[in-house]
């Protein structure tokens, strides 16, 4: 679930079978449903309360958005996209992509207005999954060093990133900025797992 100042959506699945978008309030009433396709995932609404971006599964994996009043769908990225983030200003889309000229992964901007997408150099390191800090200047992602993941910020502007966080172990599974950006909500954690040896052990 994705939440601004005056939208929250979910998702839920309809009859079983599809993921769809609904829209609540903020007291969880008042429900009403956006979508209708067959698998529609990755909410996340702008902060003027007007849209819900999301990725739609069942079409190409295509990038889209819709009024939280409902209607019909437009389509922002028209090719597979899974990981992406919406600028505060709701202005541009931004995901990380391999360029085709070079086959190298880049940070694409796209710009939701004209549809122009533009290219910076982004950390061949980080992991799938990127949030915009709320200035709208910079973007922050995980970077996973000796099975230990700590965030990093790299400016839009060209500049080089700096490691944000100093942990010493854990992965990060999720984060999301405070919206005056003072604060950040992380989710940590690990795996255990364990290994059993038999020997000898007769056939039965």
């Amino acid at each position: 679930m994705r939440e601004s100042t005056s939208c929250i959506a979910s998702l839920e699945g309809t009859n079983g079978v599809a993921d769809n978008l609904w829209r609540m309030d903020a007291t969880g009433l008042n429900l009403k449903q956006l979508t209708f396709g067959l698998n529609e995932s990755d909410p996340e609404c702008s902060r003027d309360g007007k849209w819900v971006y999301y990725v739609d599964r069942a079409d190409n994996m295509n990038l889209k958005r819709i009024s939280v009043e409902g209607g019909t769908p437009e389509t922002i990225i028209n090719i597979p996209t899974g990981s992406y983030a919406l600028s505060p200003d709701g202005k541009q889309i931004i995901r990380d992509e391999v360029r085709d000229s070079d086959h190298k992964l880049m940070l694409a901007i796209y710009s939701i207005e004209d549809k122009k997408k533009t290219y910076i150099e982004y950390d061949q390191r980080a992991l799938l999954g990127l949030t915009f800090l709320p200035d709208g200047k910079s973007i922050a992602y995980v970077i996973r060093e000796k099975a230990v993941d700590n965030l990093w910020v790299r400016p839009l502007d060209g500049s080089p990133g700096r490691q944000l966080t100093h942990f010493t172990s854990e992965s990060i599974s999720a984060f999301r900025y405070s919206q005056d950006g003072t604060k950040i909500a992380l989710e940590r954690g690990h795996v255990d797992s364990d290994a059993v040896l038999l020997s000898n052990a007769t056939p039965q």
